[in-house]
């Protein structure tokens, strides 16, 4: 068989991202250029939180930072000293943290928080201090692991909730089975997106950004077609492409 064409295999497809609209964004950069039809309807919305440390910011080892959120929000109040060593779960993190002036010293897989988790405790030497940056709705597992050999602090310096205003006609295009995937970028935007909808909920057509959004799905009683090989937006384009490319090929034969 002739190799399957790229330039046009998502020639109007219909894709509902389900994450706030980025500048930049990967996926929407890669996908559009190939045809698709990109829409956002987003199903969280973030926004910083005041906090205030335990102790100095200069005090601490290290710094771990597991969002583009929680680096821009931690940033907007501190300033890392050079005392801190800092670590990023995924190469987004790590972007963010480089776009304000600081370079990560670890970057983790980006696979999920359990699997940063290992990392890190491989990577931080015994005793070390440690402050975790998270979101409000960010799960106790980093500190339960860093736990047992480090002295660990949290600091949530953001919240992640349902948006006020949904676009209703998107909604509508989903219940109606009227698209052809949805991109979902985080536990919190597909447990929203469920809520909120009314019917047709079972036969979603999901991408997921990773495992620990694919868990999220499966304990809801959903399964992606696809989960991206690392949770980067780009890895989330190159899972839809190939989803696209395996049914052509199908459709095919």
């Amino acid at each position: 068989m002739d190799k399957l064409p790229d330039t046009d295999i998502l020639q109007g497809k219909i894709i509902i991202c389900t994450y706030p609209k980025k500048d930049p964004d990967d996926f929407f950069e890669i996908i559009s250029q190939l045809g698709a039809e990109v829409y956002y309807l987003p199903m969280i919305e973030v926004s910083p939180s005041l906090f205030q440390l335990q102790k100095e910011i200069g005090s601490y080892h290290w710094l771990v930072f597991t969002s583009k959120n929680g680096v821009s929000a931690f940033l907007q109040e501190q300033k890392p000293t050079n005392s801190n060593k800092m670590a990023a779960l995924g190469e987004i993190t790590a972007a963010e943290l480089l776009k304000n002036g600081y370079v990560a010293d670890f970057v983790g897989s980006g696979k999920s928080g359990a699997d940063f988790a290992e990392e890190l405790s491989g990577t931080i030497p015994p005793g070390n201090s440690v402050l975790l940056v998270l979101g409000n709705l960010a799960p106790d597992t980093l500190q339960r692991k860093l736990s047992a050999n480090h002295p660990v602090d949290r600091v949530n310096v953001y919240q992640t909730i349902e948006p006020e205003n949904i676009d209703e006609n998107l909604l509508k295009q989903i219940e109606d089975d009227a698209y052809d995937l949805l991109i979902v970028s985080s536990p919190s935007a597909i447990k929203n997106l469920y809520a909120t909808l009314k019917r047709n909920k079972t036969g979603l057509r999901l991408i997921s950004i990773g495992k620990t959004t694919t868990t999220a799905m499966s304990e809801l009683g959903l399964n992606p077609l696809v989960t991206a090989a690392e949770s980067s937006y780009k890895a989330l384009a190159e899972a839809t492409i190939s989803y696209f490319k395996k049914d052509l090929k199908n459709n095919t034969l």
